[in-house]
């Protein structure tokens, strides 16, 4: 179709042009240009006598630069207008269509002014005219023209939609240069780097991924970091964790009501998991909330999650006004888990803290002489103390630590052997073994969850879920001891019956228990102890796996309670 010239316009009315409806040539024209900006051509009205426009704008541009006078140009009204007043005629069986690209007709804009949206801006968000593709290039004077012959007004009583950058798309060369991503380090990088750490990002931070030994291929460096924890002893840096402090009278109802779980009764000196849901019910973050004082409280998050959760937290203060006050401490604070039989040992002659603190309690004390606070928590199944300290001071506690545990063989372990340590315990990793919909009950979480509250973020959400069948169950699982064939992936489906009935979430060899391990989600029905089922590789072939109760190593959770 051809219905006329649409100006094109929006430079100008970003540099502040006042513009007018010319019925002339019915379009937009400029009625007041800024100092410096000049126009010409179509864009001014102008359609036959282009050239002398443009030597009149151009001359005057010159001038305000200081190179001559602007030149006395006369440029000819148009003698007809090039556009359609009211390119729209009824007939009884086609369909007016205003914009192609959502596929708006004329009735759709006149239902929307009939709705009462008879603003241009209103108009737009309403009908989503000139939202698509073509950022309403052919259809936006058309759409206002129909709102003003709706409303009986002109065109320029009815004015334009905003106008903002960019008006040309931007090309892809110009976003394929190089980029930049911000990038943070955690106080112990060096010492990390003089370890032979081979480096991977974890939201914003780098981490390491496991420590290069010469001979000695990644994998067997992974499994040999995790054995060591699970024989000896092991340090990792855990300082990307986000740390979060709160205080005040209702610090602990501020608490109760974020995170599903019960910490009003906690008591002082003493951890607790803690998983948080947004407001569908959803798993978004996980940590562990330690009880300092009746009025302060210590919290982690995941390392992804810091600013993310800091926020949010910081929105539901806003909301609620309670008297409590939130600080991140994330950048502010190094930590270090010491985890392994022999762990107890290494630290014992380098802090004033008791070390018969018994498993989830939390201690302040001194540790190298650097004030610090002690977490017993047990992330990887072995007797372990996370070490939270000032950041200027990580690297030399990390330098004390590592001193201590040569005699009794310590290495620092990375991220990948934490994944495998974690794994043999059954805990799941918010992010990777859960997604945007995995709510507490699918994610094996239900004893975290504590309905009986009256209030937390998330509540109202579970109660409906709980009304209709469940979708999924994470489960652990184990492969047919002495599998050497192909072995499935994360992501890789369950099938039952020729359909897709789950997905793999976390899977690995444990050196520990000489076997594939891993979880997944499978329907419900399937989730019965030593029940068969198949995962689909990648080429197709079917692996036959078990489902597993979790978890898979020390299942009494000795080991990490007691020193060995």
């Amino acid at each position: 179709m051809s219905v006329g010239w649409a100006p094109a316009a929006p430079l100008l009315y970003q540099a502040g042009t006042r513009m007018r409806y010319d019925e002339a040539v019915h379009q937009f024209v400029p009625a007041q240009l800024p100092p410096g900006v000049f126009a010409c051509g179509r864009v001014n009205g102008v359609h036959t006598a282009r050239a002398a426009d443009g030597e009149r704008a151009g001359s005057a541009a010159a001038a305000h630069c200081g190179f001559g006078v602007a030149r006395a140009v006369s440029v000819p009204a148009e003698a007809a207008s090039p556009t359609h007043p009211w390119p729209m005629a009824a007939h009884p069986a086609g369909k007016n269509f205003i914009d192609f690209d959502e596929d708006l007709q004329l009735k759709d804009l006149e239902n929307a002014i009939q709705e009462g949206f008879d603003n241009i801006e209103l108009m737009k968000r309403f009908s989503t005219v000139g939202m698509g593709p073509s950022q309403g290039k052919h259809s936006n004077m058309n759409a206002l023209r129909v709102l003003a012959r709706c409303t009986d007004s002109t065109p320029g009583e009815v004015g334009t939609t905003t106008a903002r950058p960019f008006f040309h798309p931007v090309p892809m060369s110009h976003l394929g240069g190089r980029g930049f991503e911000p990038e943070r380090r955690t106080p112990m990088h060096t010492r990390h780097e003089a370890a032979g750490a081979v480096w991977m990002a974890a939201g914003v931070w780098q981490r390491p991924e496991y420590y290069a030994v010469t001979g000695q291929s990644r994998i067997d460096s992974i499994h040999a970091e995790a054995m060591a924890v699970r024989n000896g002893v092991g340090i990792i840096d855990v300082g990307t964790l986000g740390k979060l402090e709160i205080r005040g009278p209702q610090a602990a109802e501020f608490l109760e009501r974020v995170y599903i779980s019960k910490y009003a009764g906690l008591k002082v000196g003493m951890t607790r998991y803690a998983v948080m849901c947004d407001e569908s019910g959803v798993v978004i973050d996980d940590g562990v909330v330690a009880r300092l004082a009746d009025d302060h409280f210590y919290f982690t998050t995941t390392t992804s999650g810091a600013a993310l959760i800091y926020r949010e937290l910081s929105r539901w203060n806003t909301l609620w006004k309670m008297d409590c006050g939130i600080v991140n401490l994330t950048g502010a604070m190094a930590a270090m888990n010491l985890a392994g039989p022999k762990a107890r040992a290494v630290l014992a002659g380098l802090t004033d803290v008791d070390l018969s603190l018994p498993y989830l309690a939390v201690r302040a004390g001194n540790v190298c002489g650097v004030t610090a606070r002690l977490m017993r928590v047990g992330f990887v199944g072995e007797w372990g103390v996370e070490i939270h300290v000032p950041a200027e001071h990580g690297a030399a506690v990390w330098d004390a630590l590592v001193a201590a545990g040569k005699p009794h063989g310590i290495r620092p372990f990375g991220v990948e052997a934490q994944r495998l340590l974690r794994l043999e315990k059954g805990h799941i990793i918010i992010g990777q073994d859960t997604d945007g919909l995995t709510t507490p009950g699918e994610a094996a979480l239900d004893w975290a969850v504590k309905m009986e509250k009256p209030f937390f973020v998330g509540q109202r959400s579970l109660q409906v879920i709980a009304t209709k069948p469940r979708r999924q169950q994470l489960v652990g699982f184990m492969l047919a001891a002495g599998h050497t064939a192909e072995t499935p992936k994360e992501c890789h489906l369950v099938i039952e019956d020729g359909d897709i009935a789950g997905r793999v979430t976390s899977v690995a060899w444990s050196p520990a228990l000489q076997r594939f391990i891993g979880l997944a989600y499978v329907r419900p029905e399937m989730a019965e102890d030593n029940r068969k089922f198949q995962i689909r590789l990648s080429g197709g072939a079917l692996v036959t796996a078990r489902v597993a109760r979790t978890p898979f190593y020390d299942p009494e959770n000795l080991r990490q309670k007691e020193s060995a």
